[in-house]
C-alpha cells in the first residue's frame, strides 16, 4: 500500500470528525441505557474495563506503529505481524479466562468472571483487524479508519440497546463490546488489501522486537503512572476524598485525552513518511504542537478563571471542592497536551529504549511529589501532580528538540503565544467574572458572559499575534 502525500491536517480532520460523532453516539446511547440496566450493570462492567484496558496494552506488543515507521515495508513484514498478533491475542484471552476467577474474588463479584470470560474473545479479534488498521494507518487513509471506527461504535451502542431491550441486562454491555470489535476488525480486513498467508518469518519479527518491546513497556509505565495518584489518594487519604480528586482529573483529562489522541495518530504517519526529510520533521511537529496548544491554552485558561461557576453548572453545589482542585490540574492538562505529540518522534526515530527511560523517570519523580504532597491532603496531591509536570516538561522536550536535531529555542518561538494566549484569556475571563459579581444572576449566566468574553479575547489575539494560526484554526474546522 503506497504512502500518498500524507498530511497532519486532513488526517487530524478525520480523526477529529469520528471522536466527536462517537461522543455524540455514546451520550445517546448511555442516556437509553442508564434506563434499562440497573447501576450494578454497570459497576460489574467498569470492573471488567479496569482488567481489559490493561490487558489491551498487551494487545498488538507495540507492531502496529512499528509497521507504520517502517520505510521499506515488505509483505513478510505484515505476515509476519499479523500472526503475532493473533498469538498475542489468544494468549492474552486465555490468561484472562484463567485469571477470571481469582479476579472475581478479588473484586468480591461473582457476575464478573462470566463477564471476563466472554469480553476475552475481544483480544483474537481485535488482533484480526491490527495489522490492516496498521497499514491504513500508515498510508494515511484515516477517512477509511474513521468512517470504520464510527460505523463499529455505533453498531456496539445499538446492539447493546437491543439486547437491553429483551431484558439481558448485564450480557447487553457485553454484547456491545464484541460486536464493536467484531464490527471494527471486519471493516478494517475489507478496506485494505493486505491478505494474510500461513507463514511468517521470525527475523522480520526479531528487527522490530527492540522497538516494539520498549514501546509496549513504555505504554505499561504511563497506564501505572497514571492510575498511580488515585491509588496514593485513595490509600492515604481514603475513599471520600477520591471523588472529588477523581471528577477534577476527569475534567482536565477529557479534552487533553482526545486532542492528544488526535494530534499524536495524526502526526505519526506523516513523520514516518518524512524520516528522509528532517527539516519537514522538524516543521511538522512544530506546526503539530504550535497548533495543539493554540487549543489547550485558552482552554485551560478559562477553566482556571471560571472554575467555579462550571462545576456549579455541570456538577451541582456539592462538589464546590472540586473547582479548587483545577486550579492545580488545568496547568498540568496543558503541558501534557504539548507533550503529548512527543512519542510520535521517539517511535519514528526508532528510540522507544529512550521514551521507556523517560517515561520511567518522569513516573518516579511524580510517584514521589505525590507522596510527598499525600501529608497536605488532596491541595497536596494537585500541587505535587503540577511540580512533577513542570520539572520533567523541559526534559522531555529537551529530548525531542535533540532526536529532531532543532535546538530547544525553536520549541520556545512555537509555543511562547499560546502561553500568553492561555494567560490572557485566563485574566480577561476573571476579570469579566469580577464585575458581575456583585449581580444576582445564575450560575449559568455566570458561567456563559465571562466565557464569551474571554473567548472574544482569544479570537482577538490570535488574529493579532498568530494570524497564520487563525487560519490553520479556520481550516481545521472544515470537514475535508
Amino acid at each position: 500500500m503506497s504512502i500518498q502525500q500524507p498530511s497532519v491536517g486532513r488526517n487530524a480532520r478525520w480523526l477529529a470528525t469520528a471522536q466527536i460523532a462517537k461522543s455524540v453516539v455514546q451520550l445517546v446511547g448511555l442516556s437509553i441505557l442508564s434506563h434499562l440496566l440497573t447501576p450494578a450493570d454497570f459497576g460489574v462492567m467498569a470492573l471488567a474495563t479496569v482488567v481489559t484496558n490493561f490487558a489491551g496494552l498487551l494487545r498488538d506488543m507495540g507492531t502496529g506503529p512499528a509497521l507504520i515507521r517502517s520505510r521499506d515495508m515488505s509483505p513478510t513484514l505484515a505476515n509476519s505481524v499479523f500472526w503475532v498478533n493473533i498469538s498475542a491475542g489468544a494468549a492474552i484471552a486465555l490468561v484472562i479466562v484463567v485469571f477470571s476467577v481469582p479476579l472475581a474474588r478479588l473484586f468480591n463479584s461473582a457476575s464478573l468472571s462470566h463477564v471476563l470470560c466472554w469480553l476475552a474473545l475481544m483480544f483474537p479479534i481485535m488482533a484480526f483487524g491490527a495489522a490492516h488498521q496498521a497499514l491504513l494507518e500508515r498510508a494515511s487513509q484515516f477517512r477509511t479508519v474513521a468512517r470504520s471506527d464510527v460505523v463499529s461504535y455505533t453498531s456496539g451502542m445499538c446492539a447493546a440497546i437491543i439486547a437491553a431491550r429483551f431484558g439481558l441486562g448485564l450480557t447487553s454491555l457485553v454484547v456491545q463490546a464484541l460486536v464493536h470489535s467484531s464490527m471494527s476488525s471486519l471493516q478494517m480486513f475489507l478496506a485494505s488489501s493486505f491478505r494474510p498467508k500461513l507463514r511468517w518469518d521470525a527475523k522480520e519479527v526479531r528487527n522490530i522486537f527492540g522497538f516494539s518491546s520498549n514501546l509496549t513497556l513504555s505504554n505499561l509505565v504511563i497506564y501505572l503512572n497514571r492510575n498511580a495518584d488515585s491509588m496514593i489518594v485513595g490509600k492515604v487519604l481514603g475513599a471520600i476524598a477520591l471523588g472529588p480528586y477523581s471528577l477534577a482529573f476527569k475534567i482536565m483529562l477529557y479534552p487533553l485525552q482526545s486532542i492528544a489522541f488526535v494530534a499524536s495518530k495524526a502526526l505519526y504517519p506523516v513523520l514516518s513518511a518524512q524520516q528522509t526529510e528532517p527539516d519537514k520533521q522538524r516543521t511538522s511537529y512544530l506546526q503539530s504542537v504550535s497548533f495543539v496548544a493554540l487549543i489547550t491554552a485558552p482552554l485551560m485558561g478559562g477553566l482556571v478563571a471560571l472554575r467555579e461557576p462550571f462545576i456549579a453548572v455541570a456538577l451541582g453545589p456539592k462538589w464546590a471542592s472540586v473547582a479548587t482542585l483545577l486550579v492545580w490540574l488545568a496547568p498540568v492538562g496543558f503541558v501534557q497536551s504539548v507533550l503529548s505529540t512527543a512519542p510520535a518522534v521517539f517511535m519514528v526515530k526508532g528510540r522507544t529504549d529512550w521514551l521507556l527511560m523517560l517515561n520511567f523517570g518522569v513516573a518516579l519523580l511524580h510517584i514521589a511529589c505525590w507522596l510527598i504532597g499525600a501529608h497536605f491532603g488532596l491541595q497536596g496531591i494537585a500541587a505535587g501532580y503540577l511540580v512533577a509536570t513542570l520539572t520533567s516538561a523541559p526534559i522531555h522536550l529537551g529530548v525531542t528538540a535533540r532526536l529532531l536535531e532543532m535546538p530547544f529555542s525553536a520549541l520556545y518561538r512555537a509555543l511562547r503565544w499560546q502561553v500568553v494566549l492561555g494567560v490572557g484569556v485566563c485574566l480577561v475571563a476573571m476579570l469579566a467574572s469580577r464585575a458581575i459579581s456583585s449581580l444576582d444572576w445564575p450560575a449559568l449566566v455566570r458561567l456563559i458572559v465571562p466565557g464569551v468574553v474571554g473567548a472574544a479575547y482569544g479570537l482577538w489575539h490570535i488574529s493579532r499575534f498568530n494570524p497564520d494560526q487563525m487560519f490553520a484554526l479556520r481550516r481545521a474546522l472544515r470537514f475535508a
